[in-house]
């Protein structure tokens, strides 16, 4: 008799576990399986890639003559993400000692001889998603793919001519993957983009009330027999 209540002991904890991870409630023995001090945040991603992008837009412009400049022209905007690409530009430009501006100068400000050249880029994309959202086995913790992209399209025009000296295509990419428990930290309310839509695999969702009811009967059966006892 003893080792029938061990037994629906075990299988009550059992069940109670399966039940946990099907609702989305990491046990504490699953694991992360990445520190919380090593994941990048959805935004330090976004720079990343933005960063990525104007190292190669320097590295295409090269030497300039002495005392050039380089005025930054948004001509496409891909929304409120813009400004990480500028600030890479103006950071990544400045460390690569070009002298950079962000607003042309007045008509009355004189440039002297400085030769002036245009950066005009187009943000064709700069976003993060969550392409994928499952779960090992249908009940082990949530799985979350994160995939960041850069497309950004540039034109090094001649200020003085309006020559077009050369155009760039830059694609930069990011992917990983991340718990679902780990979503708030990655996140920042903040920011609209680094808090990305996701839904879980349609066919967990299908199983998971067979299972999540399958295992309240089993429940409601182990107590009314436990009673009987």
């Amino acid at each position: 008799m003893s080792r029938i209540i061990r037994n629906k002991g075990l299988l009550k904890i059992v069940c109670l576990t399966c039940l946990a991870s099907s609702l989305g409630i990491d046990a504490s023995f699953a694991g992360v399986g990445v520190s919380r001090s090593g994941i990048l945040t959805n935004f330090q991603i976004i720079e990343m890639v933005s960063s990525d992008t104007a190292k190669d837009v320097i590295a295409r412009i090269g030497a300039l003559p002495q005392e050039g400049i380089v005025l930054l022209d948004k001509a496409k905007s891909a929304g409120s993400v813009d400004f990480v690409l500028e600030n890479s530009f103006v950071r990544e430009m400045r460390d690569a000692g070009l002298s950079v501006a962000v607003e042309a100068p007045k008509k009355d400000e004189a440039v002297g001889e400085r030769p002036m050249y245009k950066l005009s880029y187009q943000i064709v994309r700069l976003s993060l998603a969550y392409p994928q959202t499952s779960r090992k086995l249908w009940l082990g913790p949530l799985q979350v793919r994160r995939a960041a992209q850069a497309d950004v399209f540039v034109q090094f025009i001649d200020a003085a001519t309006g020559d077009v000296l050369w155009v760039k295509d830059c694609h930069k990419e990011y992917k990983d993957t991340i718990t679902g428990s780990q979503l708030k930290e990655v996140e920042d309310p903040q920011y609209d983009f680094t808090r990305p839509p996701h839904s879980e695999f349609k066919m967990v969702r299908l199983f998971e009330p067979i299972v999540v009811g399958g295992i309240v009967v089993g429940l409601v059966y182990l107590f009314f027999s436990n009673q009987s006892d």
